[in-house]
């Protein structure tokens, strides 16, 4: 679809023509400036690292080799299909400058340029693609509701028999709520950065200390989850700081940051081990995925012994 829309606009001279000089600047910093350019490509890093699809991704490795191998590759082919929709979108602009809303970019090509068997084809190959994304992250979105705020409400993990049950509650409720945030939105790119700002910048925070800081306890994670979504949310609701960051993002990882090391050294050290917080992991997962015995009704059970 690049190619064909580079060949309706003329080539890489023809995408340029009609753009201004400031959006093909380096990281469109002479359009929207440098800091909100900035905030921008950290949005972007942010959701990549600190998705919980692609993380729960590593658990299911072989071996470390090949989950490090794995998101090599990933990321190298990341980063060549990166270019596609910048030229999709170029490409649009330089065809119908009058297009309001940017999130029709896609579907313009694909009804109004190319043919109709081919526009088809590509409508539902995105639609596809969107939808195994979205299936990703609501799995994911289950296994947190599933694996971490049942246990804390509960204090421990369900049994096998209602893990099924519980899950699909979970998925609807998940894709509900995704839902009414979506209808509250009006524009796809804003509502991106201000949900990762929100939600995954805390837990970018969690990951990196968690992973490279020993002495982060639960108590800075909390304390990380909850000042990111608390900053995202204020600059949100402030127009004028918004406009000076473009998004959230980097002033809510501050602020997480800050508030995670700060309360991890005023509160007690963990003492659980590695080791120790593996076998809790593997006491769990048995117990969510051991098989339940079948009750055996009065014409199945064994005769009593005379």
């Amino acid at each position: 679809m690049a190619i064909l829309a580079l060949v309706e606009v003329g080539g890489f001279s023809g995408l340029t023509a009609g753009m201004d000089a400031g959006a093909t600047s380096f990281l469109g910093i002479g359009q929207i400036g440098a800091l909100p350019a900035l905030s921008l490509a950290a949005v972007i890093a942010i959701g990549v690292l600190a998705t919980p699809s692609f993380r729960q991704r590593i658990y299911s490795g072989k071996s470390v080799k090949s989950v490090r191998r794995s998101f090599l590759i990933t990321g190298v082919l990341y980063l060549g299909f990166s270019i596609i929709p910048a030229i999709i979108g170029m490409a649009t602009h330089a065809l119908n400058p009058g297009l309001e809303n940017s999130n029709f970019a896609f579907p313009f090509l694909a009804t109004e340029i190319m043919p109709l068997g081919l526009g088809l084809l590509l409508l539902v190959a995105g639609l596809s693609a969107t939808m195994s994304s979205a299936s990703s992250d609501a799995i994911a979105g289950v296994s947190t509701l599933i694996r971490d705020l049942y246990v804390l409400a509960t204090g421990r993990t369900p049994s096998a028999r209602n893990v099924v049950r519980f899950s699909r509650i979970a998925l609807v409720a998940t894709i509900g709520l995704a839902l009414l945030f979506a209808l509250a939105s009006d524009n796809v790119i804003t509502y991106i950065t201000r949900m990762i700002s929100t939600i995954l910048s805390g837990l970018f925070v969690s990951a990196m200390l968690g992973r490279f800081w020993p002495r982060y306890n639960w108590q800075g994670a909390i304390a990380t989850l909850i000042c990111a979504s608390v900053t995202s949310l204020m600059i949100i609701a402030n127009s004028d700081w918004t406009a000076f960051w473009g998004n959230p993002s980097i002033p809510a990882v501050l602020v997480a940051l800050v508030a995670g090391v700060i309360v991890s050294l005023v509160t007690p050290a963990s003492r659980v081990t590695s080791a120790q917080a593996l076998a809790i992991l593997d006491q769990e997962r048995k117990r969510m995925e051991q098989v339940p015995e079948p009750t055996l009704t009065n014409a199945e059970a064994p005769a009593a012994p005379h």
